[in-house]
């Protein structure tokens, strides 16, 4: 995973992500939230699967009205077409809240962040995004 930075968006995968969105829709956002639950609770997480994750979960937070700074002007324009379907998806705010304390603690992408001094910045960024989505 390229990085830029240690906000949701700073990666390539986030980016693709923001393309794949386009063509694959709300399937393809529930679809990464919930590929985080699905792999066995022991397992470690790949990076690129958390990243992914993430930048769905900002999708939910900004239809919810919580957008982070660097959310995509373009993915920002999706959200404003499909906020009402984004908003009534069963139980995605507590699969949101299980996959982030999941990638907080337990994945490759944690295990990279801790490597560097801004560690305690990316866990920042994904406690304010616990609290976006809640």
């Amino acid at each position: 995973m390229g990085s830029w930075g240690f906000t949701n968006f700073d990666n390539d995968t986030a980016q693709d992500f923001v393309a794949e969105v386009e063509e694959g829709g709300i399937d393809r956002i529930v679809s990464a939230i919930e590929v985080i639950k699905s792999i066995d609770e022991d397992a470690y997480l790949d990076s690129d699967l958390c990243a992914e994750a993430l930048a769905a979960i900002e999708y939910i937070a900004t239809a919810k009205g919580h957008m982070a700074e660097d959310f995509p002007e373009d993915a920002e324009d999706w959200v404003n077409a499909h906020k009402a379907q984004l908003q009534i998806i069963r139980g995605i705010v507590v699969k949101c809240q299980q996959a982030i304390d999941r990638i907080k603690n337990n994945s490759e992408l944690k295990d990279l962040w801790e490597e560097t001094e801004d560690f305690e910045n990316w866990k920042k960024v994904l406690d304010d995004l616990n609290t976006r989505i809640s």
